[in-house]
């Protein structure tokens, strides 16, 4: 990895769960360790947790003077973290790519050092692109959808993925789109009504049968649904699907990280061997770091 190619982009991390953090610690301060070691210009740490992380965030800032910690409002999880942080940075440095991701990281991916490795490089192929770029796990959907009037027929999950900053800005304005909508959305009775705030009609139908009819695994009818994660969820989807969506709509590309791809043995070797010419002790200290428990 080239440090240059990323001197201009900045990682944005949401922290709302202590038992997770606790449990996935090392794991976490190793995918830092690795970023900060690839030339991130700085690694924003955005606390959602209302204090109760403080201790695990002060061990976090003392990896390097380039990690940061604001307070988040939580009001809409993760993505308003996520929006809090990049509106931050980019008044405090300007625009800027990003590296977003949250505390569930480790819980939705195997992440071994070499698919860290190898997102980081697909990431220096694209840092580059003028058009808009999301880079992360893609997921193809059964149907042609369209989310607050934009239509997709796929999108890039939100556990870990990368925005050039022409994307970052659509990800900003998007996001900030979906939460004055969801000001009314919440206050409907029916769940068609309510997510017909942000999907078409073959979209709120699949998206209300993943939600509400075994598609999720916390999936439960609509009037046993708790409101306050029902509002979390369903802004997380509609924020999701509208990243890529106006990627795609502004010329831009929402493309696969390959983060859930089984690699080859011939693959991890390659990946690894380069790590570890370049940097041995680096290298096996993150490989037994990140060794699942």
């Amino acid at each position: 990895m080239n440090p240059a190619n990323f001197q201009n982009t900045w990682v944005v991390f949401c922290l709302y769960s202590q038992e997770r953090v606790i449990r996935n610690y090392q794991q976490l301060e190793a995918l830092l360790e690795i970023l900060l070691r690839s030339g991130v210009q700085g690694i924003l740490l955005v606390d959602n947790s209302s204090g109760a992380l403080n201790a695990e965030i002060h061990q976090f800032t003392c990896l390097s003077p380039k990690v940061r910690q604001i307070s988040g409002s939580n009001k809409y999880g993760e993505f308003s973290a996520w929006v809090e942080g990049i509106e931050y940075v980019v008044e405090e440095h300007g625009a800027k790519s990003f590296i977003l991701f949250n505390d569930t990281v480790f819980s939705h991916f195997k992440l071994f050092y070499w698919k860290i490795i190898n997102f980081l490089g697909q990431i220096e192929r694209y840092s580059m692109r003028e058009t808009p770029i999301q880079l992360g796990e893609t997921v193809n959907l059964p149907y042609q959808s369209a989310v607050m009037g934009v239509s997709h027929n796929h999108f890039v999950r939100s556990a870990l993925f990368y925005l050039n900053e022409p994307a970052s800005g659509l990800f900003v304005a998007g996001c900030n789109k979906v939460f004055k909508q969801a000001e009314g959305a919440f206050r409907e009775t029916n769940s068609f009504e309510m997510l017909k705030h942000f999907f078409n009609e073959s979209g709120v139908y699949h998206v209300g049968r993943w939600l509400f009819s075994g598609g999720w695994y916390g999936s439960k009818p609509y009037d046993q649904f708790e409101p306050r994660l029902l509002e979390l969820k369903v802004t997380a989807i509609a924020c999701e699907h509208l990243t890529s969506a106006t990627c795609i709509q502004h010329g831009g590309k929402a493309a696969d990280s390959n983060l859930q791809r089984n690699f080859k043995l011939a693959e991890q070797l390659r990946l690894l061997t380069a790590q570890l010419v370049g940097n041995p002790l680096f290298s096996f200290k993150m490989l037994r770091k990140l060794k699942r428990k």
